[in-house]
């Protein structure tokens, strides 16, 4: 993930360029300035820009932050769920301009930028593992909800990533499917229970008992996996 600096800020930044976009639009986040950009537009015209917006940005970002949990404090050890297992934080320095993030094994590797100052680690090591995990949960989430979708005979319209702080998933009645990331840090069969659960929505749009004969016949198993959403929820997450 690319950064930008305004003095002593540095800002995750997500560039979009699309020949859709008419023109280039600022979007503040919670974890990143995303620039949405015409596909021909010139870096030099967008730098321009950038230098022009320094200030309106600088406020809208450190107006976000103020309303966040201050940033975890990370370091090498610390352990984070993927699909059920615990992956081990490892940090590493080097010398390239980006932050990214590499599974090797049970390890979880960030590499940072040599010349990232020390107190800006920690809010972009977060947005770096943030990134990480959304772009695997639309990976796997996608592969999941094809498969279980052709099986169980049903179609749904889009699929949405979320990020919920109480709901795991949702059908709309027409048929759009919205599934929170923070699922792909929970085991296999759990993901499939979430999934079963709302494409079953496709055929009963409530919880009637012919929704729930509907659940069993795919995962007879379901009332364990419920449960434990109920129990172990509150791990699915990267701010402990």
């Amino acid at each position: 993930m690319k950064q930008l600096t305004i003095g002593d800020c540095t800002i995750p930044c997500e560039v979009r360029r699309s020949a859709r976009y008419r023109r280039i639009t600022l979007t503040v986040l919670e974890d990143r300035l995303r620039i949405s950009a015409p596909k021909n537009l010139l870096a030099k015209q967008l730098k321009e820009l950038l230098l022009s917006k320094q200030e309106w940005i600088i406020k809208a970002w450190q107006k976000n932050q103020n309303m966040l949990k201050p940033p975890m404090e990370f370091h090498d050890g610390q352990q984070f769920l993927y699909l059920g297992n615990s992956l081990e934080l490892k940090i590493r320095r080097h010398s390239r301009k980006m932050l990214r993030v590499s599974l090797e094994g049970q390890v979880l590797e960030v590499y940072v930028p040599e010349d990232l100052p020390e107190q800006a680690c920690p809010s972009n090591i977060q947005a770096v593992l943030l990134s990480w995990y959304k772009v695997q949960a639309r990976k796997i989430l996608q592969e999941k909800l094809d498969t279980l979708a052709k099986r169980m005979q049903v179609n749904f319209q889009t699929f949405r990533l979320k990020e919920q702080k109480t709901r795991w998933g949702s059908c709309s009645s027409k048929g759009n499917i919205n599934l929170n990331w923070r699922i792909v840090m929970a085991p296999d069969q759990a993901i499939d229970y979430i999934i079963i659960h709302e494409l079953s929505h496709l055929t009963h749009l409530n919880h009637s008992e012919q929704f729930w004969q509907r659940v069993v016949e795919f995962m007879p198993e379901y009332g364990y996996w419920k449960k434990w959403f109920k129990e172990h929820g509150h791990e699915l997450t990267l701010v402990l």
